[in-house]
């Protein structure tokens, strides 16, 4: 495969986990994590690549339980969009029904993790405003902190109750079982690189489908970021038996990535503000605020689409 096919984020290896982050018995039941290699099978990268995100997941719930931090919240959201990633990776090895209910139920903690960290955004967002805009802002701040500890205590609630660790044993246990009877001695290299080709050509796709919809049409763009995420998580989980280097493409990736990330965190602002308008109160402030939005939003909008078609 040629090396631009292959953005992404680092090239780093993928590895454990230290001993003291990680839960006991999720590490007693995949084993001691390393770095994947060309001679292992698929179902052995998989209890590899497995621990290793669970291991990452696991440790910022433990880190949420000593004390929440926006990060934390974050990493966790982050962590299970991997998760998502890894079993649609491993999707034409799993049993198609359960695989899509573990996708949903990793879905659902990295929306609880993630209810917070829009409202973070949103602070920032409007706390960034034009100086012309500040004075009217200071009132809505204040409502978007108050907001943001509601929340907060939801998402700490929804994450404690929801029992992480058991998720992620069964979804893992399952996951194993059913890939020992369909990849137990398939090897990883060219599994790997058909997964990574399949995520490129739909990347491809709806970059095509972003440039020809008209400037406005966030939707396009959206499945854009989605589809470019995927890979690049793909290509960090599979690096070390990929062919090539990647580490330009990584960079540029990332470049675009972010464009898409700001966008996306405007979209969703705004969205949180209307969706609250009635509860900030003081109409004609919140309506001052959306408009803003608007504006922020159009810009960055125009901005990445003639990145992409720069590119094309």
């Amino acid at each position: 495969m040629a090396q631009k096919a292959h953005p992404i984020m680092s090239t780093r290896p993928v590895t454990a986990e230290s001993a003291d982050t990680r839960s006991p018995s999720l590490a007693a039941s995949v084993g001691r994590a390393g770095q994947i290699d060309v001679s292992m099978t698929v179902a052995d990268t998989f209890a590899l690549l497995a621990q290793s995100v669970c291991g990452e997941a696991l440790d910022r719930v433990h880190k949420l339980e000593a004390g929440a931090a926006p990060e934390d919240l974050h990493k966790l959201r982050v962590a299970m969009r991997r998760l998502r990633t890894l079993w649609w990776a491993y999707d034409p090895l799993l049993d198609k029904h359960d695989a899509k209910l573990q996708r949903r139920e990793f879905k659902s903690l990295a929306d609880a993790a993630g209810r917070t960290r829009d409202w973070d955004v949103l602070h920032e967002l409007i706390a960034a405003a034009a100086p012309s805009h500040k004075r009217s802002f200071a009132w809505l701040i204040e409502a978007i902190e108050a907001h943001r500890a509601d929340a907060l205590s939801f998402s700490l609630k929804a994450i404690g109750n929801a029992g992480v660790e058991r998720i992620l044993l069964r979804a893992v246990a399952a996951a194993r079982v059913q890939l020992e009877v369909h990849g137990a001695s398939q090897p990883i290299a060219a599994f790997a690189e058909e997964r990574v080709q399949v995520a490129e050509m739909a990347l491809n796709k709806r970059v095509k489908r972003a440039i020809s919809a008209d400037d406005s049409d966030y939707g396009a763009l959206h499945e854009v970021r989605i589809a470019g995420k995927k890979l690049r998580y793909l290509l960090q989980f599979f690096a070390p038996v990929l062919n090539g280097g990647h580490q330009a493409v990584i960079e540029h990736l990332t470049a675009l990535q972010d464009e898409l990330g700001t966008l996306n965190d405007q979209v969703t602002s705004e969205a949180l503000l209307r969706e609250y308008a009635f509860q900030l109160g003081e109409a004609k402030r919140v309506k001052e605020a959306i408009t803003y939005l608007q504006k922020q939003t159009s810009d960055h909008m125009h901005r990445v689409h003639e990145i992409l078609r720069k590119e094309a």
